[in-house]
């Protein structure tokens, strides 16, 4: 019997993630994580979403494994800002998963085909790309990156 309890406790962390940042790529199960529950990180950072997990006050670590299983699926390099609360039967923790590097700006609306997003901006891309001495124009096409001097009357 207190065996299956367990069993049932352990299954009682639910977590929802909530996206607010650029989306990463997923980190492998188990990934390396830094915590931060209570001070602010050393480097700077994106956030990349929010999570709020539930679980049975006497499960704390199963709260903290969950939150650490979604920060890697999310692609999180730390979870910063931990913070708890209770419940009659439940205790829930809320934190931010987050990105190392400086905040990165997206493009809003997002880049239409052939464009890709460059800190807030729509940059062409040309295919295939240009050689040296060319830039992509906004139709997407190669140029000479500058013009000929304009000759002058002598």
């Amino acid at each position: 019997m207190a065996a299956a309890a367990l069993l049932l406790s352990a299954c009682l962390a639910n977590t929802a993630v909530t996206p607010t940042g650029p989306r990463r790529p997923s980190r492998p199960v188990g990934c390396a994580l830094d915590l931060f529950p209570t001070t602010a990180p050393p480097y700077q950072y994106t956030a990349i979403a929010k999570a709020r997990t539930e679980c049975v006050p006497e499960r704390r670590q199963a709260c903290t494994e969950q939150l650490r299983a979604e920060a890697c699926r999310a692609g999180a390099d730390a979870i910063i800002g931990m913070k708890e609360s209770t419940s009659e039967l439940s205790l829930f923790v809320e934190a931010t998963f987050i990105a190392k590097g400086p905040p990165v700006k997206e493009c809003d609306p997002i880049c239409s085909p052939g464009f890709v997003c460059e800190d807030g901006q729509c940059i062409p891309q040309c295919n295939p790309p240009c050689a040296a001495g060319e830039l992509c124009n906004r139709k997407r096409m190669c140029e000479p990156a500058a013009g000929p001097a304009p000759s002058t009357p002598q």
